[in-house]
């Protein structure tokens, strides 16, 4: 099928500046963030099995590959800023393409922007030995959104930058704690253990359901993936699309798959799982720092401090990172909405000098910082998030963050589920449309990936009903606006030349 759109502005157009190394550092960038420093402990409160959770960072990386294969031929079919929502309105039509737009630029956004803002500031408290007020982790968090969004009105080459910058701190250091096992070696030699690869004993803190410790394993493992799919927002803005943007998606999730998974090693290795909690509850202690203070220590007292400052450290920088793409590539897919008359027509504004679709990135910004602003105030006033017996701050209700993380894995497969299907229903409407990029296997690898995150919704539709409903509760408020846009560009078009009026 052919959509309509509105008919094309005069202006300056969008910056066609990332190569093959800044998509990939884009792609990897936006995937390694809170995730892998803060779910290992999350996965060791969740099961009571060191082997489920090493196979859900497994099937998460797998996941994670054969998606990306299946968007590398999407992105090359259709490299225009927008990613998932411009694949989604060729396949399905106008408003499936605006929720999956609203959901990736406005809901999934807003809450992982506030998320990792709320885990910097955590992480920074603790690493100065400093228990922010509630009116200090507000500050910080408004000033580093605010921040951000600045930066990536300045063009996608600062933003950029800024993504190759932290993308290669944070690489080496999942690298660092990957090799830390052998570099024990030089001391003692017995740091790492297979006996903390046992599974614990159950416990009432743990669930007692097979079936529920997968789902938050998933939900967890998913977190820590999730993003790679946000560089085909930025397609439009990269050079040779047809060999840069496969090699981001496919390659990056190569990079990210054997990364994670030799951190969990190194992590498992080190710490049994109740260790891991007893760790994790400790508002000084994390299990990364930890980590590194233990396999150093027989090496050298020095080094061990060292490689713990230097670890939350690059947590810190990690988090920015994830929070700079957050602020960097969703911006794209409204800009793409407004340029289809499906948002509000001053969003897809370009700046002049910039070359960015500034108004957009300052609506993204705006939309995180009210998610926080929200969030804090439900904290704040109606106790969401907190215990009886807790005081109504920000720092005492931790939990209702990593509950935003499970609304935005799960929000974002919904449509991914949707892209990946696009694959099927485009070979068969638009067999003769070029494909740079074919997948390989065709139809059992995308066949593959469906399956797999189809499973991975219906565990959490079963077991995380709540979360699953609020997400698409969302989604369904957003409805009304779609047909408000869709009214207003329909006028639109009765007005243009038919050759204006067609893609």
């Amino acid at each position: 099928m052919t959509e309509s759109n509105p008919s094309p502005h005069s202006g300056p157009a969008l910056s066609q500046a990332l190569g093959k190394w800044s998509a990939l550092a884009m792609m990897v960038g936006a995937v390694i963030g809170s995730g892998i420093f803060a779910k290992p402990a999350a996965n060791a409160a969740s099961s009571n099995s060191v082997s489920l959770i090493m196979l859900g960072w497994v099937a998460g990386g797998i996941i994670t590959l054969v998606t990306a294969i299946c968007m590398a031929e999407l992105s090359l079919m259709m490299p225009k800023a927008g990613g998932t929502y411009v694949y989604i309105r060729q396949a399905y039509g106008r408003l499936p393409a605006f929720l999956a737009g609203w959901n990736q630029s406005i809901f999934f956004t807003s809450m992982a922007n506030s998320a990792l803002a709320v885990f910097f500031t955590m992480t920074l408290g603790t690493t100065i030995g400093v228990d922010f007020s509630t009116a200090q982790v507000i500050l910080i968090v408004v000033s580093l959104l605010t921040l951000f969004t600045f930066v990536n009105c300045m063009g996608i080459v600062w933003g950029s930058v800024i993504q190759n910058l932290t993308t290669i701190v944070k690489v080496a250091v999942l690298v660092f704690i990957a090799l830390l096992p052998f570099i024990a070696l030089l001391g003692d030699g017995e740091s790492f253990s297979l006996r903390n690869f046992e599974d614990a004993p159950v416990t009432s803190s743990r669930p007692d359901s097979a079936l529920q410790m997968i789902t938050l394993v998933m939900l967890n493992v998913m977190w820590a993936y999730s993003g790679g799919w946000m560089v085909t927002s930025v397609a439009e803005e990269i050079k040779e699309p047809e060999k840069n943007l496969s090699f981001a998606l496919i390659g990056g999730a190569i990079v990210l798959m054997v990364i994670y998974i030799a951190v969990n090693l190194a992590f498992h290795g080190i710490f049994s799982l109740d260790e891991m909690v007893a760790i994790e509850d400790d508002p000084l202690r994390k299990v990364p720092q930890e980590a590194a203070l233990t396999y150093l220590q027989p090496v050298s007292g020095s080094l061990a401090k060292f490689g713990s400052a230097f670890v939350s450290s690059v947590i810190m920088v990690s988090t920015l990172s994830a929070l700079n793409t957050g602020l960097l590539t969703p911006p794209r897919v409204l800009f793409a909405m407004a340029r289809d008359g499906m948002f509000i027509p001053a969003v897809r504004k370009v700046h002049p000098k910039s070359r960015a679709p500034f108004v957009a990135i300052i609506g993204v910004g705006a939309t995180s910082v009210a998610a926080f602003l929200l969030i804090s105030s439900l904290v704040l006033f109606a106790g969401m998030g907190t215990e009886n017996d807790q005081p109504r701050d920000l720092s005492a209700a931790e939990d209702i963050f990593n509950q935003l993380t499970d609304f935005a894995v799960i929000s974002a497969t919904v449509f991914i589920v949707m892209a990946i299907g696009a694959v099927f229903i485009l070979r068969q409407t638009e067999p003769d449309m070029p494909r740079p990029y074919r997948i390989p296997g065709y139809p059992v690898v995308p066949g593959i990936a469906l399956i797999m995150n189809a499973i991975f919704l219906a565990l959490v539709a079963l077991d995380e009903v709540s979360a699953f409903l609020y997400s698409f509760g969302f989604l369904a408020l957003s409805v009304p606006l779609f047909i408000l846009f869709d009214k207003k560009t329909k006028a639109m078009l009765t007005f243009d030349s038919p050759e204006e009026s067609n893609s």
